[in-house]
């Protein structure tokens, strides 16, 4: 909940910052959104689904969890005035330690088992940008509807009484408001909170390409 808190606190103060920007006319004014323009962004979660969550079959037992945070790359392209599409992908890898409990002709005793985890996703998202709603200076909020396909594979799978290597592939939606706090023309940050079952929310930043004869609008 804390970090759910702080991320929605840097919202606010992007948001705040912007307004104030706008009133001051401090900076030279970009628009946020850019119809038939490209984004890309990379990020890094926060809060994994995948490495909180997961379960055990009867007869073991969760350990600690160690690994890295899940990381993000999205490329969007600005089609309609609001809406733009994007091709999404991550990467998330960790371990997950657990025991099994055995019972023997000398009695009980652990065995101790980690199970290394990978996971890389890839999707497709349509994105609904705000501008016109929330009219601010820098900020480009914005939210989003799609699917990813998980791709996710097990060093030592727990079934039966025993741990197997195991691959699987299932599909996870995608729901997330986000916005990106434009510094320059070109360059953003940027954040989103939602669900996407490897991170509650992310972090990160964003980079802009169009064309000048394309057009803005």
């Amino acid at each position: 909940m804390k970090y759910i808190l702080s991320f929605l606190c840097i919202l606010v103060s992007m948001m705040g910052l912007s307004q104030q920007d706008s009133i001051n006319n401090a900076a030279k004014s970009h628009p946020t959104y850019a119809r038939r323009s490209i984004s890309a962004s990379v990020s890094i979660g926060f809060l994994d689904d995948y490495k909180q969550n997961y379960s055990l079959p009867l007869g073991f037992q969760k350990s600690n969890t160690s690994g890295f945070a899940p990381v993000y790359a999205r490329v969007e392209y600005a089609l309609y005035k609001h809406v733009s599409l994007a091709a999404m992908f991550s990467y998330d890898a960790f371990y997950y330690n657990f025991r099994q409990e055995y019972t023997g002709n000398n009695g009980p005793f652990t065995r101790y088992k980690t199970n290394k985890t990978k996971v890389f996703s890839g999707g497709v998202g349509a994105f609904y940008h705000l501008n016109h709603v929330i009219h601010s200076k820098h900020l480009d909020p914005f939210i989003g509807v799609g699917l990813s396909l998980n791709n996710v594979s097990y060093s030592a799978y727990p079934q039966g009484d025993s741990t197997l290597a195991r691959k699987e592939h299932n599909v996870s939606p995608y729901l997330k408001l986000g916005a990106r706090y434009y510094i320059t023309d070109k360059f953003s940050l940027f954040g989103d909170i939602g669900y996407d079952k490897q991170s509650i929310f992310s972090l990160g930043f964003s980079c802009r390409f169009y064309s000048p004869k394309l057009g803005i609008k």
